[in-house]
Order: structure tokens, then sequence, then C-alpha cells
């Protein structure tokens, strides 16, 4: 999947996130690309930033329709963890539907990343 958009959220109880939009197949060459249209696969990702620049960003929840239906992928959970990791979606959620989900609730799921996981 190729980066489509990114939106920082700023800081939160000390870390920084932002989402990430991404698409598949590559958006280059579409004068007005549309994911919702034009992409076979799109979703977004809450993502916190790392403290160093030379570690990796932490993926937190995402939301995509890869696997055939939309669904969110609950990171944030501990391995081991007796919770389903993946909730299935309904048909209905578009690229912009999952984007404002998720800027809807990004802080509730960085509390619950805070919450497994530090």
């Amino acid at each position: 999947m190729e980066r489509f958009e990114s939106i920082d959220l700023g800081e939160y109880r000390g870390d920084s996130y932002f989402l990430v939009g991404y698409v598949e197949p590559d958006p280059d060459g579409y004068d007005d690309y549309d994911p919702s249209e034009d992409a076979e696969n799109y979703g977004w990702s809450l993502v916190q930033k790392p403290e160093s620049p030379l570690d990796d960003n932490d993926e937190i929840v995402g939301m995509d329709t890869r696997h055939g239906q939309p669904h969110l992928d609950k990171e944030f959970l501990p391995p081991g963890s007796d919770e389903e990791k993946k909730v299935w979606l309904d048909d209905g959620y578009s690229f912009q539907r999952m984007r404002d989900y998720l800027l809807q609730n990004w802080q509730k799921f960085a509390d619950l990343h805070i919450h497994y996981n530090e």
C-alpha cells in the first residue's frame, strides 16, 4: 500500500501522534485520485511517533479494506491478549469515513495503547 495522506494530530499525554492514509494501487499517474473510487484497497492508521529518529513509528490501530472486507485492527493489544484483535466492519466504510472515525476516536485508542503497553 502507498501513503496517500498524513494528518499531524499533535501531542497527547507526552507523545506525538499522526494519522496515515494509504491506498492500493499507487495513486501516481492519476489526475484526480479518489480512494473510495480508484483504490482496490485503502485504509488509515493511527501512529505514535518515536522519541528518537532512529526508532520506528508505533502503529496503534488501523482500519482498511484488505482481506475482502473493511475491518479495524487493534494493534495496541499486547501479544497473548484474550481480546479479538480484528473487528469486522460493514461495507459502508469509505476512505473518508475511516478517517473521520479515527479523528473522532484517536485519543481513546492512544489511551488504550498506553494502558496495555506502557
